[in-house]
């Protein structure tokens, strides 16, 4: 006796399958290849819920996530494969996922995990292909007056020891 297929005996296993990363990235990385539009990050959660992440150095608008979202969906056949949709910028609470978000806040005040826990905030200064460079201000007393000294120094941190980078807003 052979094997069966599963579909011989559930005909909505088709419907069950899950759509993959890979499908969602390369829909949306082909579709925005000239538009200074980039991918921030794609997930497909359980029950084919698929959430798409997309940036550019000047912001994206409710327009153009909405371009995304038909590419998307004329690239996925509903009847074999149903599923929810959501496209969005990452917005301000997200950590960054990708280099080009980098770019986009050079001149703003981030946030840096490093992989062994130690935190550090500064303005984010500079970007190159192995690490970034934030510059750190600290408030050190004086020893003798009652008076604070601010002193700021430059740290460059390589991306492998980066756990996580946020945008700070100041206000």
């Amino acid at each position: 006796m052979g094997f069966m297929d599963l579909g011989d005996f559930c005909p909505l296993f088709y419907y069950l399958k899950m759509i993959s990363i890979q499908q969602i990235n390369s829909l949306v990385n082909a579709s925005l290849k000239e538009s200074g539009i980039f991918l921030v990050d794609a997930e497909v959660r359980k029950g084919n819920h698929i959430r798409v992440y997309i940036d550019s150095l000047e912001g994206v608008t409710i327009e153009e996530c909405a371009k995304v979202s038909r590419i998307i969906e004329s690239g996925l056949n509903r009847e074999t494969e149903d599923f929810d949709l959501e496209v969005s910028s990452p917005g301000l609470s997200l950590p960054f996922k990708v280099h080009p978000q980098y770019l986009k806040n050079i001149g703003r005040y981030v946030a840096v995990t490093r992989n062994d826990r130690t935190k550090l905030s500064g303005k984010l200064l500079n970007i190159d292909k192995k690490g970034i460079t934030v510059e750190i201000g600290e408030k050190a007393k004086s020893k003798t007056a009652k008076t604070s000294e601010h002193t700021v120094a430059n740290e460059y941190i390589s991306f492998s020891d980066i756990k996580e980078t946020r945008l700070l807003l100041n206000f």
